[in-house]
């Protein structure tokens, strides 16, 4: 379990790259790219093809383990496409 939120809030400042980080430790998640736009976190979250990991779980995971200053508005998931040989 990780427990970020106590030194994550820096002069009323909330970081995207602790909620990246969070996101990246996540199983099926592949790639994560989180940032501020028009004042509100947006996330983009690469997934394996195969999970069945959605926007909503995700959303309600970072809820849950860093707070809601740290989970995004937005999620956009993306499925990761099988390498050809």
């Amino acid at each position: 379990m990780i427990h970020l939120v106590d030194n994550v809030i820096y002069l009323n400042r909330v970081d995207p790259k602790i909620t990246e980080h969070y996101l990246l430790t996540q199983p099926d998640v592949i790639d994560a790219s989180v940032w501020f736009e028009s004042g509100e976190m947006r996330a983009h979250v690469t997934l394996l093809d195969s999970t069945e990991l959605t926007p909503r779980e995700l959303r309600l995971r970072c809820a849950c383990e860093l707070g809601l200053h740290h989970t995004p508005k937005q999620f956009v998931c993306l499925s990761a496409r099988p390498r050809a040989a």
